[in-house]
Formats: structure tokens, sequence, C-alpha cells
């Protein structure tokens, strides 16, 4: 061990020498000015930097393909991840993101790399509308997949600091809805939108679309989008892949824009979607829990406030009257304005004369009255005179099962029960549930919304009565859980369920509809 110890000391001697000589090379061959034909793609390796540091004298320009926009954002945010970074550290990584440049520069700078122009429009509508099919959460019946904030308003953080939120739901048939209902909100409004199979596809256009044409959807709507597992939502579709965007309406003709892209489903597409029961309940839900304010309005989308009653809601929301209840709900009346009548009303002075001229009526009177029946509106509401001193006109004193009334309420209120999908049963067991829980519902005095058309019998096909039928079944069950739950029974409804007899009730439908279904079939 002894004798061998000058050995190493030689040999460690020796390969230091040979080091020094090496690097000597290098440096003259770092000196020499031999002229290359692409500089720009040149492989800087660290040795060339003096002192190991890489200045900005030293960097010469590369040709990345990024926008400088993409080339500033990218410089701050590696500035702040240097900061916690040893020397060495941000040397080698440095270095390493200086060779990712260059390589990246040197793929691009071959013809075969090129994107196809229709991409780079697809790439701008991702922007617009964020999916991801492997993402998103299920439902707790796993039928279906929800993605939440798919595209964020712009002024959503500043708008969520009101009051209220409106939350709602559609089918993308029904999306152009969207631009009616915001003339009468300027608040934030979560909308959940139904993509089954194409429809995905085509909201995705849409919602583009909309969003360049109409400022205020681009700034105060968040989307979140769900879609059946059975048939699942397709991004890119290729019948849609033909359509040339530059052939699109102007903003002026959105809804025929929209017929455009519906007319690309397929038939066999048509044939079970038509009466796919509807997850009206689930998408309620996701659309209130995307509200991020104290309380939240959940109208249909087709239910439009008239201008400027919105911020009389917010003014509302900041009363004394309000602050101090905890379990009321304040119930906007709903009104069904005849197809004749081109503008909606725009105060209740007008609404009681369209009443009486019979081109307004409470919502649903003539096909399922028992909706509002509680609100008492002919009764009692358009007996009082419009006064904006006195928004709040009386408490209602008698519950009436399957009162669906349209309120703003404090946003913690029962979840819409999402076990009754498709028609029936809906909204109304989450007013009940609330009357249950001890809720007090107050109808407003002076604000109101109004729904476009009369609702008839016509409107009601086979396949809707079926599903009211079937979620008619599945009440028993559901109230009696309500009972267990809270531990009170204000309806005595379990002494009342043998007498309802609800699975056994068959629901009224237009038979004239049923026969142009089977004739559509043959």
């Amino acid at each position: 061990m002894v004798i061998s110890r000058p050995r190493c000391w030689h040999l460690a001697f020796l390969t230091t020498v040979l080091n020094l000589l090496l690097w000597f090379v290098l440096l003259l061959n770092t000196g020499t000015s031999i002229p290359e034909p692409h500089p720009e793609n040149r492989i800087l390796l660290s040795y060339e930097y003096a002192d190991h540091k890489l200045s900005d004298q030293t960097l010469e320009p590369v040709i990345t393909g990024l926008s400088s926009e993409t080339s500033v954002s990218t410089s701050k945010r590696n500035q702040l991840q240097t900061e916690d970074r040893s020397p060495q550290e941000n040397l080698d990584s440095r270095t390493h993101q200086e060779l990712s440049v260059l390589s990246e520069s040197h793929e691009n700078s071959f013809p075969h790399q090129e994107q196809p122009e229709y991409q780079s429009k697809d790439a701008e509508q991702r922007e617009v509308v964020r999916y991801v099919a492997s993402e998103g959460v299920l439902d707790k019946f796993r039928l279906f997949k929800k993605h939440a904030f798919a595209k964020t308003g712009k002024n959503w953080s500043n708008l969520s600091q009101r009051n209220i939120c409106l939350g709602s739901q559609t089918s993308v048939d029904r999306l152009h809805h969207l631009v009616d209902i915001l003339s009468g909100w300027t608040g934030p409004l979560s909308l959940a939108v139904f993509v089954p199979d194409i429809e995905l596809a085509i909201a995705k256009r849409y919602i583009s679309f909309l969003t360049k044409c109409f400022p205020n959807i681009d700034q105060q709507v968040s989307f979140h989008l769900v879609e059946p597992l059975d048939h699942p939502g397709v991004y890119i579709h290729e019948a849609l892949q033909e359509f040339n965007p530059t052939q699109q309406l102007d903003c002026g003709e959105y809804k025929q824009f929209l017929k455009q892209l519906l007319a690309y489903r397929s038939e066999d597409m048509l044939e079970w979607r038509a009466s796919y029961a509807y997850p009206q309940n689930l998408l309620r839900n996701v659309a209130k829990s995307g509200c991020q304010t104290e309380f939240t309005y959940i109208p249909d989308i087709d239910m439009v406030l008239s201008p400027g009653m919105d911020q009389r809601l917010e003014n509302l929301m900041n009363s004394e009257e309000v602050q101090r209840c905890d379990k009321c709900a304040f119930v906007i009346p709903t009104f069904e304005i005849a197809d004749s009548v081109k503008v909606f009303p725009t105060s209740k002075t007008q609404l009681v004369e369209m009443i009486a001229n019979k081109t307004a009526r409470p919502f649903h009177q003539k096909l399922f009255n028992i909706n509002q029946k509680s609100s008492m509106l002919t009764e009692k509401w358009i007996k009082i005179d419009e006064n904006p001193d006195q928004e709040i006109g009386y408490k209602v004193e008698k519950y009436i099962f399957k009162y669906e009334p349209l309120y703003v309420a404090r946003a913690d209120t029962p979840q819409f029960d999402e076990r009754f999908i498709g028609f029936g049963m809906t909204r109304n067991t989450q007013v009940y549930e609330m009357y249950v829980a001890g809720y007090e519902f107050h109808v407003l005095a002076n604000i109101f919304t109004n729904h476009a058309g009369f609702q008839t019998l016509s409107n009601r096909p086979s396949w809707r009565a079926k599903q009211q039928e079937a979620n008619n079944a599945k009440f028993d069950e559901f109230a009696k859980e309500l009972t267990a739950h809270y531990g009170r029974d204000p309806y005595n409804m379990i002494e009342k369920l043998p007498k309802m007899n609800l699975k056994n009730i068959h629901v009224a439908y237009s038979k004239s509809t049923k026969k142009s279904n089977q004739k559509s079939a043959k």
C-alpha cells in the first residue's frame, strides 16, 4: 500500500497536464474563424461562454417561430423560476433551454413540419373553449361527465363581487337564447351546456362565434360542458371539418348560423337525440356550483328579465330585510308573452295591461297551473300597484305541492336532485325540499321575468310524457328520504303518498305529435 501511493500521485499529475493541454487546444479551435453555413442552428456548448456565464453579448438572435408576446412571457416565467436556484443550477437550466430553442428552430426549418392553415384556426377555437376528453368529473350515478369552466368570462372575477349570479342550463340547439337573456342581465352568468356527440363540436364553434360577436357574452358568461358517457362529446368532427368558417353569417344572423351548424347532425343521431333524457337537474347544479356569489338566481335560458330589473334585484339583496333572513327565497313571477308581441314589457304596469288584453298570462297557467299557484299571481300580485320603493310584496302563506317558482336566494339552498332525469319532478322537487327544510317564500311586487310564447299541449310529445311518468315513480322514495333527513313532514306527505298514487298516474301528451313522430320514423 505504501509503494502504490507515488504511482497514484503520478497518475493524478499526468491527468491534470492532459486536461490542461486539451483545454488549450479547445481555446485555439474557438479562436479560429471558420464560416458556418447555418450559424443560427449551431449548438452552443457551455465552454464557449467566458467564466461560465451566459451574458446577453454572447447570445446570437435565434429564430424560434414564437410570437413576441410568447417570448416575453416565457422570459418572465424563466426569470421567476431561477430566483431560488444556485448559480450552477441556473447555468445548467439556461443552457438546456437554449439547446431546446435551437433544436426547435432547426426542426421548424424543414417544410414537412409546417402545420396546415386549418389547424391554426382550430387552435384559436381551442383557446376559446377548453375540453380534454380524459379529464372531467363524473356525476354521482356515473352517467355523465362534467367539464367546469371550459370557457371563463373575461370579467368573471370582478363581476363575481356582486351579490347575485345567474345560473342557467341549455342544450346546444337553444344556445342562441343566451343573447336574449343577457339583454336583461349585466352580472355574472354561469351556463351549463349539454354536449352529446357532434353537439360538442357545434358548441365549440358557436361559443367562439358568440364571444366574438357579443362582447357581453365574452365578458359575463362562464361555460361548463356536460356530456353523457353513452354518447360522449366529439370535439373535432369530420363533417364539421369541411365547414368553411369564412362562409359564416354576420353577427346579426346568429340564429341562422346556429341552424347551419345543427344541420351537420346525422339522421342516425337525430333518431335518438330528440327523446334522449335531458339531465336538467344535473345541469342546474353544475351552473349553480359555478356561481361564486352570495346569492343565486336559476332560471331557464329562455326566461328573460326586462332591462334594469337585475340592478333592482342587486340593490334589494343589500336591504336589511333580506340580510336578516338566511332561509328566505324571493320569488320572481314568470309570465308567458304571446308570439304576436315583439317587445317584452319593461314595467309591471305594461305587463298588467297585456294580461288584461290577453297577450300575457302567468307561466303554465293553462297547461300546469299549480306551477305558480302558491304565488297567487292573479289573486294578489296583479292587484298591487307598481312601487319601486316596495320591492317585496307578500309572503307565500300556503305551499301547494309541485310549486316551482323562480327565485333569488342564498347560494347554499339544497341541490336539485339528480335522480330526476328528463322532464317531470325536476325544479319542483328542489322547491319541495326547501319547504321541508324550513324556507320561506316571499313574492316580489314589481320584478318579473318573460317567457316567449304561450305553452300548449301541442308542445308535449309522447316521449316527454313517458319521462314524466318515470320521474313520478321515483318521488315516493325521495319524499321519504327528506322526511328522514330533516326530521319533519310539514306537508304530511308520507300520509298523502298512497292517495296520490304517483306511480300509476298517466301524463297527457299531444296525439298529433305522436303521429308525426311515427311518420318521420317510417
